[in-house]
């Protein structure tokens, strides 16, 4: 559910808040290796982020600090992590390694697995590096450079205990106005997917789709199926059109029964799981966040084949981020759109931003975490 520009916000969040598992396993055919995600513990999981404020109230800190333990002692193994190429390949064949293996170790430490989000096409378009601007996915050279890329990153996941990838997010944005862009997704990822499993045939590749794309889409969507070892989706509790019309239980199920149909005898990934708790604008309240989490914990623990979701996210949204974000978007967006967004992210987190304050759904989520053990 990212905006446009949203992968320029994240790069210059994460800019200014920023201050071991061995594959040793014989070589057995990628999609039996991969798609039962043998490096995952067993079990479901609940992950989350924490968010992307350059900074917080101290308040705000102390309770991300104490809230982040909570999780951790309530049975939290799993983390994410999203990073883009251009932020690990500055320079045609120069590689910031360190980089990508702090974030890896800050997981690591913590005892969470690692489960990459790291898209050469995101939701607002192709995420390549410089020297490979305005090629497309399919092309050749494209593909060697991210192999290349492949050759040192899976190594460095494996090490930190690293489960799956994702190589793309959302590019379904973009499958109803281009229908040819699924063709080229899927040649990159099935590519890219072979020289991954040369280098571990138990990483799980795959690439994030976005259910609320299913109804002009799906066709488009399901060609990228057979190349995905698990089916990875981002699913929240209200729609972009209209924003202020927070879901109904029913139509959270619906959405669920769709992600589950999609994947068919796949592992299920919810890369990106969150509602907001906006009442003065958007019609929604701390009870119904609350209530969506249940909704879909209660469906994920009764579904064995739903593996890990991550959250959305730990804190709300500060207004220095939202300002930051209001300056990316094109001049055509509708005022009413960006100040609905706005505060959609302002209320997405489970805990505030001013002072810290649990929201309700923090107790669910604590609860779930217990559950899904």
């Amino acid at each position: 559910m990212r905006p446009l520009l949203f992968n320029t916000l994240t790069a210059t969040l994460l800019a200014l808040s920023w201050a071991g598992c061995k594959n040793d396993a014989p070589a057995v055919p990628a999609e039996a290796a991969a798609a039962e995600l043998p490096l995952l513990a067993p079990g479901q999981h609940i992950g989350m982020i924490t968010g992307f404020n350059p900074a917080h109230p101290p308040a705000t800190a102390d309770s991300i600090t104490a809230r982040w333990q909570e999780a951790l002692s309530a049975g939290m193994r799993t983390g994410r992590l999203q990073i883009d190429w251009p932020e690990l390949e500055p320079a045609a064949g120069q590689y910031d390694e360190a980089t990508l293996r702090n974030a890896l170790q800050r997981l690591s430490a913590q005892g969470l697995q690692p489960f990459l989000t790291l898209p050469a096409y995101d939701s607002d378009g192709p995420l390549l590096p410089d020297y490979l601007q305005g090629r497309s996915l399919d092309e050749a050279e494209v593909i060697a450079r991210f192999e290349a890329l492949m050759d040192w990153v899976i190594p460095m996941l494996l090490e930190e205990g690293g489960w799956g990838i994702s190589i793309a997010n959302e590019p379904d944005n973009f499958f109803a106005e281009r229908p040819e862009l699924a063709g080229q997704i899927r040649s990159f990822l099935a590519e890219s997917r072979t020289h991954i499993h040369k280098l571990s045939p138990e990483v799980a590749v795959t690439v994030t789709l976005n259910v609320g794309n299913m109804p002009a889409s799906q066709a488009q969507m399901e060609l990228l199926r057979p190349e995905m070892d698990i089916a990875c989706f981002n699913l929240y509790g209200s729609g972009l059109f209209p924003i202020d019309q927070p879901y109904t239980a029913a139509e959270i199920e619906a959405e669920i029964r769709a992600v589950l149909d999609f994947a068919e005898d796949r592992a299920v990934v919810i890369q990106e799981l969150g509602m907001h708790s906006n009442s003065d604008l958007l019609n929604s309240s701390e009870a119904i966040q609350a209530a969506f989490f249940d909704t879909f914990f209660n469906r994920m623990q009764a579904e064995p084949q739903i593996r890990a979701a991550f959250i959305f996210q730990l804190v709300d949204w500060s207004p220095e981020a939202i300002a930051v974000l209001n300056t990316t978007w094109e001049e055509t967006t509708p005022e009413e759109f960006i100040e609905q967004y706005g505060a959609v992210l302002a209320a997405i987190g489970l805990i505030g931003y001013e002072e810290g304050q649990r929201k309700a759904a923090w107790g669910r989520v604590l609860f779930w975490l217990g559950e899904l053990q």
